[in-house]
């Protein structure tokens, strides 16, 4: 249980990032200063400075003059460039333990969406629900930003929990098990050494 809490609340984490840098992308998450270099310098987690993350820093954005078309471009230019580099293997699983680590936010990716059939009706339900989860993204951040750490990991925990439970309801039983198929046979991630002593198994 210790180890699927951990995994929870790393996937908590994949998640902030993804509904929070996807506001910075539109502007809309001007003025709150939780962008990928925000939450504490929330590059301390391990992926902060990779050069995605640095392109879609606001700064780093408002710098090169960079635009909403060319940022929404960056993840699929990373991939092909991945893709340059492993084999047809190991580029498939690797695309598995992608979407497993995404874990709730993994239903915004286009790819997916166009291989599950999601129909507009469902992408609208399940944007709302990524929405409303990034309003309490932000205020729970917010609180972290303030001292206010007690409960943190219990409160993205159990809003990624939730967040999932909500988008995996919007799919069909068919497009459920063509999931679970995209996704390969589960992943063990290793706990970060940020977290606290030697490296264990999350799952």
């Amino acid at each position: 249980m210790r180890r699927y809490g951990i995994f929870l609340f790393c996937s908590a984490i994949a998640l902030f990032v993804l509904v929070v840098g996807s506001e910075a992308q539109t502007g809309k998450g001007k003025g709150g200063g939780f962008g990928f270099g925000g939450f504490g310098g929330f590059g301390g987690f391990g992926g902060g400075n990779d050069p995605l993350t640095l392109l879609r820093r606001a700064d780093v954005k408002k710098e090169l003059e960079l635009t909403d078309e060319q940022v929404e471009k960056l993840p699929g230019a990373v991939l092909k460039a991945v893709g340059e580099v492993l084999s047809d293997k190991q580029m498939s699983r690797f695309r598995q333990i992608d979407l497993q680590k995404k874990d709730a936010a993994a239903f915004k990716d286009d790819k997916v969406r166009k291989e599950l059939k999601i129909t507009e009706s469902q992408v609208k339900i399940m944007d709302e629900i990524y929405a409303d989860a990034a309003k309490e993204m932000k205020e729970i951040a917010a609180e972290a930003k303030g001292g206010n750490f007690k409960g943190l990991q219990e409160k993205m925990q159990g809003l990624n929990k939730e967040t999932k439970e909500k988008v995996m309801g919007v799919l069909t039983a068919d497009q459920k098990k063509a999931y679970k198929q995209m996704i390969g046979e589960e992943f063990k991630f290793e706990q970060p050494k940020g977290f606290g002593g030697a490296k264990k198994d999350i799952n």
